[in-house]
């Protein structure tokens, strides 16, 4: 077993200036704190090179910081400066749309107000018209009543039987000559030009449809209204009618104007105690009593006439 070979031991060389043990202590002191200052410096060296450091880093910091705050304000203003400029082209888009369909209004209103122009400056024709010639109210009225005059010349040749009762296969032409054997006044199926029902001007009326009958002659129908007021209280029995017994009327043949004349003045003479109000050749008359004067009712008007 080898062993490893003793440590070499080093050899330092002596000194013979320094003193033995316990000789020259105070040497020795003063020795180590004249070093002392050296230690001082170092310290105050590597102070100085800590305040440098620290100042350029600090110096290095505010530039970094100045750089990125330049980097970070560049980048935002890159951004903005886009958003800016496609916000900037979305309104100017709006703005023009806007404006065109501002446009497009202006020409409807200026249109709009051209065409009421023009019918202004027509309904002030048509005023001028209306206010030069005379009442276009009364000309109306004053027509209406030529045509319904004319109508009813044209109803001179007919009678009207009213509330005669209906039946499928009735004979009017008989009818005709039964009624005027009852009134005495006999009459030939050769003096009938027609005969026919017609409806009632009120579609709710229940009554039987009125018999219209036209005469070949005028004086043949003016006769036969004369035997038919000297006969008053036709019945249907008297003329062989079966069911219930009525009362058969033999008037004028009115127009529509006319028979809505001759009820008002019915309806007004009943207040004011006038006792007669007949038909003669499509006129309505009226009479307060046997002695007093006879009125013509023409129109609605006329019934100021009727007084109590």
């Amino acid at each position: 077993m080898q062993r490893s070979p003793p440590a070499k031991i080093q050899k330092y060389s002596s000194n013979p200036d320094l003193p033995e043990s316990g000789e020259g202590d105070d040497d020795f002191v003063s020795f180590r704190r004249r070093r002392l200052p050296e230690d001082d410096n170092t310290k105050r060296m590597m102070d100085y090179v800590e305040k440098k450091l620290s100042a350029e880093l600090d110096s290095w910091k505010s530039q970094l910081d100045v750089v990125i705050a330049d980097s970070i304000k560049n980048s935002i203003d890159s951004i903005l400066d886009k958003e800016i400029k496609n916000i900037t082209s979305t309104i100017n888009n709006s703005l023009k749309t806007f404006g065109d369909k501002l446009d497009n209004i202006e020409k409807s209103l200026s249109y709009a107000m051209e065409r009421q122009d023009s019918i202004d400056s027509r309904l002030k024709q048509v005023e001028s018209r209306l206010s030069s010639s005379d009442d276009i109210s009364s000309q109306v009225t004053q027509l209406q009543d030529k045509i319904d005059s004319m109508e009813q010349q044209a109803r001179l040749y007919n009678i009207e039987i009213a509330n005669l009762p209906e039946r499928r296969d009735e004979n009017l032409l008989a009818i005709v000559e039964k009624i005027g054997a009852v009134i005495k006044h006999p009459i030939n199926k050769s003096d009938i030009v027609s005969a026919h029902r017609v409806p009632h001007f009120d579609k709710k009326c229940t009554r039987p449809k009125n018999i219209i009958v036209k005469f070949s002659t005028k004086i043949l129908r003016d006769n036969f209204m004369a035997a038919s007021r000297a006969n008053r209280g036709l019945k249907s029995d008297q003329l062989c009618m079966p069911g219930t017994v009525c009362s058969v009327y033999v008037n004028e043949h009115l127009t529509a104007k006319n028979k809505q004349l001759f009820r008002l003045c019915r309806e007004e003479a009943k207040k004011c105690s006038f006792k007669f109000v007949w038909v003669s050749r499509g006129t309505v008359l009226v009479r307060q009593s046997e002695s007093s004067p006879i009125f013509a009712i023409r129109c609605e008007q006329d019934l100021k006439k009727i007084k109590a």
